[in-house]
């Protein structure tokens, strides 16, 4: 393994508004390419970077309703890279206007041009792990134009539990992470036939960082589960002491998908009834082994797995470039193409983020405490 230069980090505290504009004035280089490479990929799937725009608008105003804490750091990251408060609206919406593109893409003639990304993630309980600790784990499989555009954040403050997470630079932030009751945090994207049927419901980001904020794991569910969504999308929501739930949500249903034998995996695909018609593996039939191989990789650890059988499971490179360690495919067109733009390993009970900032055969994971610098 080679080691590479480590993900950046930033620590942030209690003002909304001053976290934000640290945020974007830090990363304001990292804030601009990742706006130009989200409107390259929508215009790559047929929407114009000015209706792109506009339908960032309509994210705001509805998010503006719906936290409103979340829309002042947006604005202090607007504010501190200098970008339009529609552009930041742009980047915190990403994931609805992203997918809600996939599935049109599936749903086209030309479904090879709408070649999705995909994440693969796990958790461990305590039962199965070498420390007898809960682990949550993910490779996130996104587009190359974002790697390196990212950022561990750390939010100290008092008013709600304190936290450490990765982001990409202009996105408020909680995408993966850990807070300091021991909540902590990986996702997948999933896209459904039943998506765009509740239009500017709270976003996916949004609702991350609102599993984050919680002090209770009750609390932590409600943000993925008390309202309808616009799209689908998963979470795998943990807590130290321990619990590991992975939650399947579309539009208007939940299913709820608890580890078997300790273990639970997922990758992009519905396992659960009740969704509509499962969208990506149409452009992404990776999907369908990803989550079973994971699994298999993991219990060669039988009840003591560790980092260093998490690491190989996560370096895999069966089904190659699209492997669980995902390396960009020359065939795709460059605004499409994608990679393992990060990965986590999440020890619940020590509130230590694990980070390698690329692929992980590539890039050596770093330890990032909550209470760290």
């Amino acid at each position: 393994m080679t080691t590479r230069n480590r993900m950046p980090s930033l620590t942030v505290g209690e003002d909304a508004f001053e976290r934000g504009l640290l945020h974007g004035k830090v990363y304001a280089a990292d804030v601009q390419a990742n706006l130009e490479t989200y409107l390259s990929r929508f215009e790559a799937s047929g929407l114009a970077r000015g209706a792109a725009l506009d339908e960032a608008r309509n994210w705001l105003r509805a998010m503006e309703r719906q936290n409103a804490e979340y829309v002042e750091e947006m604005r202090g990251i607007a504010a501190g890279s200098g970008q339009g408060e529609d552009a930041i609206a742009l980047l915190n919406a990403r994931y609805e206007i992203a997918f809600l593109l996939y599935g049109k893409d599936a749903r086209s003639k030309d479904q090879a041009a709408g070649e999705a990304s995909g994440c693969t993630t796990f958790g461990i309980l305590s039962e199965r792990s070498a420390n007898g600790h809960h682990w949550l784990g993910q490779n996130w499989d996104w587009l190359e134009g974002v790697h390196r555009r990212t950022l561990v954040l750390r939010i100290r403050r008092k008013s709600r539990p304190s936290l450490v997470c990765l982001t990409e630079a202009g996105i408020v932030g909680g995408k993966m992470g850990v807070n300091e009751c021991g909540i902590g945090l990986v996702e997948n994207g999933l896209a459904s036939s039943h998506d765009s049927r509740n239009p500017y419901q709270k976003p996916f980001h949004m609702r991350c960082r609102e599993v984050l904020d919680a002090d209770r794991y009750d609390d932590a569910l409600r943000p993925v589960v008390e309202t309808r969504r616009t799209c689908s999308g998963n979470f795998v929501v943990g807590a130290a002491g321990g619990e590991i739930i992975d939650l399947e949500t579309s539009p208007d249903h939940v299913t709820y998908l608890y580890p078997t034998d300790g273990i639970v995996t997922h990758s992009n695909h519905f396992i659960g009834a009740g969704h509509g018609e499962s969208q990506m593996e149409k452009v992404g039939p990776h999907t369908l082994f990803r989550a079973a191989r994971m699994r298999r990789l993991l219990e060669r650890g039988g009840n003591a797995i560790d980092m260093a059988v998490m690491t190989a499971a996560m370096s895999d490179h069966f089904g190659h470039p699209n492997a669980l360690c995902r390396h960009p495919d020359p065939r795709q067109a460059a605004a499409r193409r994608t990679m393992t733009a990060g990965a986590v390993l999440i020890d619940l009970e020590e509130r230590l983020m694990h980070v390698a900032d690329g692929p992980p055969c590539e890039h050596a994971f770093v330890a990032y405490p909550l209470n760290g610098d």
